[in-house]
């Protein structure tokens, strides 16, 4: 094991023989030549910071497409540089990227050069594959009919969320799998008709719980395992049962009361030291069904990875964000579905042996290339054959190094969103001026023009009517304006529950709270002072537990 000291902050950072092994297995190979790829300069959480400066999931801006003026969705800021078409225009054979396509520059720097090059070509608003009627989405493939959701996959019919799989019917919602009819659901897997339930797998008709497994008709229950009609972890006869639930879910009011409910009854709850399940020589943290996965976190399916944030079916990557169905062989990298070989890449699909390219699908072999379909032998968009190729990525590789360019990744100053705009404020928030001290942007915030509300969700869904989707509402925490989509009415009919008085923000960002940090801390088990590598801190306040007595509290 090796220690770096991060260029970025200064912390010291280890690097261990997998990690010195994996670059040494990727370095390429060009004209005879083979470039080795250097160890990391910034730490691990500042490699992850950076990734995450060049990904924007909550916020869209209205454009006009530079093709054809008609009006764009779009996740860039309105000073976008880059011309912005939509995800139709971008598939479309009107355009190629090849003729934007220039000569390498020797003279100048290589960052500096494919940031002209982003400035030029089209790009699509969103970054989307094969959706239906998914204008306001990104991050997103194989959905339909999905308002407002990012980071997902093969999803029909859901809304503000973020992190699902093969989900239908899930609102204001993150990382859920295989699940239908969920709302307020944060980490569960193959869970049915369920409200505020965090930390579950297999549960159906449950309301207010966390950490269920194969349980249904529970209320305000945490830590079950093989339950039913259950009510603040207490067992009930059905009709008692379901006149205790039927007393909390009838208003508005009283779900705010089982909710504040249910934030004590989490504070006292036991905790596994980290959520890994079903998985081998794994550390992190929700982590399901993988094999030697090291420090990453949400990871399904997954193996030989590490530092690896957000993957469904990946194999030997290291330091990648975002990462899709059958990734594999990645540094540095973010976002990908169905990629391999490709490094120091964003948002690519479907391609192999890529280097510094961004937003390119079914190609291989290129280098420095932004806007790409079907491609193979390119370098800044400029056609090369197959016998010039090599010889040409070798010069520019051997000129990167010269100004120790080569094996980093895309600087925060290329980045197109502000830091505050960016999935980076997320993870790791900023005040302005730091931002600014990294080489960020920054968006300030405008100035309140909220407006009085011309309605106020009603206590009982069943006094809603249709015609509210057409009413300037207001937030009862902060005020904003928002409004009720016809698709939102149509769910919260479907389970029978009260429209939010909240705006997507604000119940985005209760939502978010609940999220643990991403980070691995020395501490005991509470239960009998066993040291282990927990994904909570020592000086946090959770009850946390080794395996054994894990199990055998929750049974």
């Amino acid at each position: 094991m090796q220690l770096g000291i991060c260029h970025r902050s200064g912390e010291k950072f280890e690097i261990t023989e997998w990690e010195r092994e994996f670059l040494s297995r990727i370095s390429p190979e060009f004209d005879g030549t083979r470039f080795s790829i250097p160890l990391p300069r910034l730490s691990p959480k500042e490699r992850a910071r950076l990734r995450a400066q060049h990904r924007n999931e909550q916020y869209l801006y209205r454009h006009k497409s530079t093709f054809s003026a008609k009006p764009l969705v779009s996740i860039y800021p309105n000073d976008t540089r880059s011309p912005l078409i939509s995800r139709t225009e971008w598939f479309s054979d009107s355009w190629d990227g090849l003729q934007y396509g220039r000569e390498f520059d020797f003279s100048r720097p290589f960052f500096e050069q494919i940031f002209e090059l982003q400035a030029v070509v089209p790009r699509a608003a969103t970054v989307t594959l094969n959706n239906e009627n998914c204008d306001y989405t990104t991050g997103t493939a194989y959905c339909k009919n999905c308002y407002m959701i990012n980071s997902s996959e093969n999803c029909q019919d859901c809304l503000y969320s973020k992190l699902l799989q093969q989900c239908s019917d899930v609102v204001d919602s993150a990382y859920c799998y295989d699940s239908e009819l969920l709302y307020h659901c944060f980490n569960v897997r193959n869970c049915y008709n369920c409200k505020w339930v965090y930390d579950s797998q297999h549960a159906s008709d449950c309301w207010f719980c966390d950490d269920l497994r194969n349980c249904e008709n529970c209320f305000l229950c945490t830590n079950l395992v093989g339950k039913s009609y259950c009510f603040f972890n207490e067992q009930l006869e059905k009709e008692e049962y379901v006149k205790r639930v039927k007393a909390f879910t009838e208003t508005y009011s009283k779900l705010n009361e089982a909710r504040k409910c249910f934030e004590d009854l989490r504070a006292g709850r036991w905790f596994k030291y980290p959520e890994i399940i079903n998985c081998e020589s794994c550390t992190g943290d929700f982590l399901r069904n993988s094999n030697n996965c090291s420090l990453c976190y949400d990871m399904v399916d997954s193996v030989n990875c590490m530092h690896v944030y957000v993957g469904v079916r990946c194999s030997d990557m290291l330091d990648c964000s975002n990462m899709y169905l059958d990734a594999q062989s990645s540094y540095q990298v973010l976002g990908t579905i169905g990629t391999n070989n490709v490094h120091f890449c964003l948002y690519v699909m479907h391609s192999a042996n890529l280097w510094y390219c961004e937003q390119c699908t079914g190609c291989q072999d290129c280098f420095g290339c932004i806007g790409l379909k079907g491609k193979q032998y390119c370098i800044f968009n400029k056609q090369y054959d197959k016998d010039k190729y090599e010889p040409m990525v070798r010069r520019i590789i051997e000129h990167m190094q010269q100004g120790n360019e080569w094996g980093e990744f895309f600087p925060a100053w290329m980045s197109p969103f502000p830091y505050n705009k960016s999935l980076a404020q997320e993870y790791f928030p900023l005040g302005k001026e730091d931002a600014l001290q990294l080489g960020c942007k920054w968006e300030d915030a405008k100035a309140k023009d909220y407006q009085e509300a011309e309605e106020v969700a009603p206590e009982r869904i069943s006094e809603t009517k249709d015609s509210i989707c057409g009413k300037l509402l207001a937030c009862s925490k902060t005020g904003k304006n928002y409004r009720i989509q016809v698709p939102e009415l149509k769910f919260h009919r479907k389970i029978g529950l009260p429209l939010s008085q909240l705006c997507p923000e604000e119940r985005y960002q209760r939502l978010i709270s609940i999220r643990r940090p991403r980070g691995v801390w020395d501490r005991e088990c509470d239960e009998c002072g066993e040291q282990l590598k927990s994904v909570f801190p020592p000086d946090s306040d959770e009850k946390v537990l080794c395996e054994r007595h894990y199990q055998e509290k929750v049974s």
